[in-house]
């Protein structure tokens, strides 16, 4: 290790800014000595500080410029000092909905959710930045969500749909003050601002890219990003080990060309888990074989920690994610605590989500976005679909809502964070008392609920995040930073769930959702076997090759999750089955054309127009391997 002087940490920030992070990659940690030692080696990092000991580890550089001398002692050292440590996890997703319509279903939903929640999140983080600060929160992003950030449809569209959102934000300001209506003009004032201001960042910091964004920030040591299945494919309920890998395969080849790097961390959608064993098909029992775990497949492929709801460590029987019902939680007992990290056979690292705390924010009747002063997400101007009103009242009906209030707003977006902060600190406080050691308290959520479903949730978890970095007690840590320094952690076994009500598979498979899996698994079946068994043909035969990727393609937009789960809870259904059978007839039409061509038989013209046209549609994952559906027999 080749080092330069050692500095003191209170002249931290001046000396290494002298030092060009262009020569060094980490700099050195040593709490005991007090001292930091430049040093010119390397070693693979995952956003942020690597704890050995307690005491000693590395930094990247471009994070360490952002600590003060007292943020980096908490952050890497003097780790038994602290009451407990905090997760947030945030979990990005929409379907695959670009080319495939726009409002009220399709694209508009993309739309919206950058504009909302994706670039609120980017101005958050970089707020963090420009306070020299560094936020220690983990984002999960899907690789379809990623691919279609990327696209260049999205690029185009999405300024254009800024642009028509601003135009009718313009017409409401200038009717309203026609009108003498002072109050709604100026909220219809901040909705121009806000379109305008997006539109800006989306046009001068993005530069049309949000994701590269995401990049740059997670290159400093600002965030880190989770990977996921590719198209959030509900993993146990998959019929095939290979349908498994090549979600997963998939989901990490997109991330490693998007942000640069190896994901190590991943999201399995709905946090839903089967382990190794019997598996019997649920729709039709006639087919039962042994396969491997969900967990097995994601460290062959090299991840090494996930999120698992609080019901799968037993004796819980919570109410899902998606339901509002209110709960007493003094009632519920767990055979294991929720507070501590666990560890899987095969090595997989598990962080445990956090009921009493999630509830506060997943409830809408019950939690913080149900607040009356918050703004109401359900009613909006006839005109211009822009919201005016607040809550006012869970059991209050739309035509009785009050105008919104923007500075009373900031002052229970002030309270809700204190109240959440006071909270995870009281947690942590009585798990330490009672275990003699700091636990971990995990907040995963959905990242859409910020800023789309609940308008005041960014700036609510920027206030969370600052109030937790800047108080004894609770450190908030991503999870790359708590998987170091939890390598010891028990090793349980888990039983098969998810996150949805019951802590089970009902809310993807029930008599609302069985005729899809009627549909899906054989085509699962059909098109692994076509490429297990003819992969020396396809290897060899360009044109038959591209007929099979646009068959993977199709199946694994098929295999989302979100299908079931809006059917389950009758959303926009004449879309989502037309999408669904749309999907699954393109995988069997494209198995058909293969068998012609693995017969030595040409297509038709009419047969290659429609691989050209889904290939134009489906403008997602360019870069398949069809031997990622081979490795698993």
């Amino acid at each position: 290790m080749l080092s330069v002087p050692a500095f003191p940490f209170s002249e931290l920030r001046l000396n290494l800014n002298l030092v060009s992070t262009c020569l060094f990659s980490y700099i050195w940690i040593d709490i005991r000595g007090g001292e930091i030692y430049i040093v010119s080696e390397s070693r693979p990092l995952c956003g942020g500080p690597v704890v050995s000991n307690g005491t000693v580890g590395y930094a990247d550089c471009a994070e360490a410029l952002s600590l003060t001398a007292n943020e980096l002692q908490m952050r890497v050292g003097k780790m038994e000092e602290v009451t407990g440590r905090f997760l947030f996890v945030l979990h990005s997703h929409i379907p695959y909905v670009m080319n495939h319509g726009a409002w009220p279903h399709g694209e508009h939903w993309l739309f919206e959710a950058a504009a909302e929640t994706y670039i609120p999140l980017l101005k958050m983080l970089r707020r963090f930045q420009g306070e020299r600060r560094t936020p220690a929160i983990s984002i999960g992003m899907t690789p379809v969500l990623v691919e279609q950030l990327k696209s260049e449809g999205f690029r185009e569209r999405f300024g254009e749909f800024l642009d028509y959102k601003l135009k009718l934000a313009t017409k409401d300001v200038d009717l309203l003050e026609e009108s003498g209506d002072t109050r709604m003009a100026a909220l219809a004032g901040r909705w121009r601002n806000f379109y305008l201001d997006t539109a800006q960042v989306f046009t001068d910091v993005c530069h049309g890219d949000i994701i590269d964004a995401f990049r740059q920030l997670q290159d400093e040591g600002l965030v880190e990003i989770l990977t996921s299945a590719a198209t959030h494919g509900y993993l146990p309920l998959l019929s095939r080990d290979a349908c498994v890998r090549g979600q997963v395969k998939a989901g990490i080849d997109v991330y490693e060309r998007a942000f640069g790097r190896k994901p190590k961390g991943i999201w399995m959608p709905e946090c839903a888990y089967r382990p190794a064993g019997k598996w019997t098909n649920p729709v039709v029992p006639l087919e039962t074989f042994v396969r491997k775990g969900v967990d097995e497949i994601l460290v062959e492929e090299g991840l090494e920690y996930t999120v698992i709801d609080s019901p799968l460590l037993g004796n819980a029987n919570l109410l899902g994610v998606y339901s509002d019902q209110e709960l007493d939680f003094s009632k519920v007992k767990f055979s294991r605590t929720p507070y501590l990290p666990y560890r899987l056979s095969s090595g997989l690292q598990l962080f445990v989500r956090d009921h009493v705390t999630g509830y506060q924010v997943w409830s809408r009747h019950h939690g913080y976005p149900g607040d009356p002063y918050y703004l109401e997400f359900h009613k909006m101007k006839d005109t211009s679909g822009i919201k005016f009103w607040r809550i006012t009242g869970t059991d209050v009906d739309l035509g009785g809502k009050k105008p919104y209030d923007p500075e009373i707003a900031e002052s229970r977006i002030k309270e809700n964070a204190e109240h959440f902060a006071h909270l995870a600190n009281r947690l942590m406080a009585e798990f330490k008392a009672k275990n003699g050691g700091p636990g971990v308290l995990v907040a995963p959520f959905d990242a859409e609920l910020f800023g789309h479903w609940w308008f005041e949730g960014p700036e609510w978890l920027y206030q969370v995040l600052r109030l937790l970095e800047t108080t004894d007690g609770v450190v908030p840590v991503t999870c790359g930073e708590m998987a170091r320094v939890s390598e010891t952690a028990e090793v349980i076994d888990l039983p098969e769930g998810s996150w949805g009500e019951n802590a089970d598979h009902s809310v993807w498979l029930n008599g609302k959702t069985k005729w899809t899996f009627l549909e899906l698994y054989p085509v699962e079946r059909k098109f692994v076997l076509f490429v297990q068994e003819k992969q020396e043909k396809w290897q060899q035969d360009d044109e038959l090759r591209s007929v099979l990727t646009e068959a993977a393609k199709s199946l694994l937009i098929a295999e989302a999750s979100d299908w079931q789960f809006l059917i389950h809870k009758g959303s926009a259904l004449d879309y989502v089955e037309k999408r669904f059978r749309q999907h699954v007839g393109e995988v069997a039409r494209f198995l058909g054309m293969a068998n012609v061509l693995a017969a030595g038989e040409s297509l038709t013209a009419d047969d290659r127009g429609f691989v050209n046209q889904c290939n134009r549609d489906n403008d997602c994952f360019q870069n398949l391997d069809l031997s990622w559906w081979c490795e698993d027999v």
